[in-house]
């Protein structure tokens, strides 16, 4: 039998290891609620789904490109052709050759990339003895001020936020590309000017944002100067405002929307959004749903697959057309259901965090049903908020205000173009001619 020193000395080893574990444990808990929590969608971890190729892949699914894709192989028809021929062999130089076969190919190219040139222009500022104005010819494409022309903005443009391109790499682009040597300073300066010219259509988003009658709104942290401050997404059915300020509190909602804001607004549940006491409010189910799914007692269970029943009729209501009237009635009931709900589920203390979110906004859950055209998530604003995500994880935080300023605004106006399905080089190239080539 061992001693009772021994046995003391081993529960100390025993106690010791666990007290290890468990605060190993524990980082790694905290490390995992950075990526799997209620207020990070599904989509942004890839890395924890599933897999599905493979050996874990269903026996009998079809992997492959959808229904109606046009493909990879698709060529289009050539205008004409090229002919490599020769008159005489390469190896002993004979003219004694013929045709043996013509093997003809189809091949998409594009031209080689133009090289920098220096473009010298006259312009011509106009008076008119008519009506006494000064003027310049509508035909002009030349900036009036810099050294940059309006193609080459665009590229740099293109390059830094359709590509996500660092000032560094565009830079060595432009130099391998274009024989174009420039600094990630100079490029910065471009970036400058082009948000400053862009300024007026910015501004033009945000009144057009204040104006919607239906708003999806979310919001995600950004450094700026090794400070924390809140990127904010307001996303409309035709326009996307991104805006960055210190505060994540009510004032950035007075702001861009205003104290009086009646539409409706599709948010999640952070409290700063009860400041819209007179807007008509759309919770977000993908936050509850979320939240309600971590619930791991059997109480929970049941209470995650009665929200989940809900959340579908929802869906399966939408699907149909109804009066308004009708719509009322089905707002009343389906709240009258979602109270009973929580009121039995209240009794459950590890269900109390979850049936007080819920209660807390009662009245919210279920506008998209008294709403005609109301999405019951927040996912269009989540969606748009992806491509900020993707550059904070690329350069980390804005080295300046004003970095995050031509950020927000060139944002904006390219998302915009892009929700509403326009040629973002063609709107991009019109803006600046228009701000940039006039008096």
């Amino acid at each position: 039998m061992m001693k009772k020193r021994e046995l003391i000395k081993e529960n100390k080893q025993l106690k010791e290891r666990v007290e290890r574990l468990e605060k190993e444990l524990k980082r790694a808990n905290d490390e995992l609620l950075k990526y799997k929590n209620s207020n990070t969608p599904p989509s942004s971890n890839k890395h924890l789904k599933p897999d599905t190729s493979g050996k874990q892949a269903k026996k009998n699914s079809k992997r492959g490109a959808p229904i109606g894709h046009i493909g990879t192989t698709k060529i289009l028809e050539p205008e004409f052709y090229d002919d490599v021929d020769a008159c005489e062999c390469p190896k002993c130089h004979g003219k004694h050759v013929h045709d043996k076969k013509i093997l003809k190919r189809k091949t998409e190219e594009i031209e080689e990339p133009q090289k920098l040139v220096a473009k010298g222009t006259n312009i011509h500022l106009k008076h008119c003895d008519d009506c006494n104005m000064d003027f310049i010819p509508p035909q002009n494409t030349t900036p009036l001020k810099g050294n940059f022309g309006i193609n080459l903005m665009v590229l740099v443009i293109i390059i830094k936020f359709l590509l996500r391109g660092v000032l560094r790499k565009t830079a060595s682009y432009l130099e391998t590309s274009h024989a174009f040597t420039v600094t990630p300073a100079a490029l910065n300066e471009i970036i400058r000017r082009v948000a400053e010219a862009a300024n007026n259509e910015y501004e033009e988003i945000k009144l057009k944002i204040r104006k919607a009658t239906k708003i999806y709104i979310d919001e995600t942290s950004f450094s700026v100067l090794g400070k924390n401050q809140w990127l904010w997404v307001f996303r409309t059915e035709t326009d996307i405002l991104f805006v960055i300020r210190p505060s994540r509190g009510s004032n950035v909602l007075e702001e861009i929307l205003g104290k009086d804001y009646s539409g409706t607004v599709i948010c999640d549940c952070w409290r700063a959004y009860n400041f819209l006491e007179f807007a008509t409010i759309q919770r977000c189910w993908g936050h509850l749903l979320r939240k309600s799914k971590e619930l791991l007692s059997v109480a929970g269970i049941h209470l995650h697959e009665k929200l989940t029943e809900l959340f579908e009729e929802i869906k399966k209501y939408n699907l149909s057309s109804h009066t308004d009237e009708e719509r009322l009635i089905k707002y009343e009931e389906m709240t009258s259901k979602l109270k009973e709900i929580i009121d039995y589920y209240l009794r459950y203390p590890e269900l109390k965090k979850v049936v007080n979110y819920i209660n807390f906004n009662l009245g919210n859950w279920f506008t998209c049903i008294k709403v005609e055209g109301i999405e019951p998530t927040n996912n269009f604003a989540e969606r748009a908020i992806r491509e900020p995500v993707m550059v904070r994880k690329i350069i980390g935080a804005f080295r300046s205000e004003t970095g995050k300023e031509n950020y927000e605004t060139l944002a904006s106006l390219i998302a915009s173009w892009q929700l509403k399905g326009l040629d973002l080089k063609n709107e991009l190239k019109q803006m600046l001619i228009k701000n940039l080539c006039f008096c």
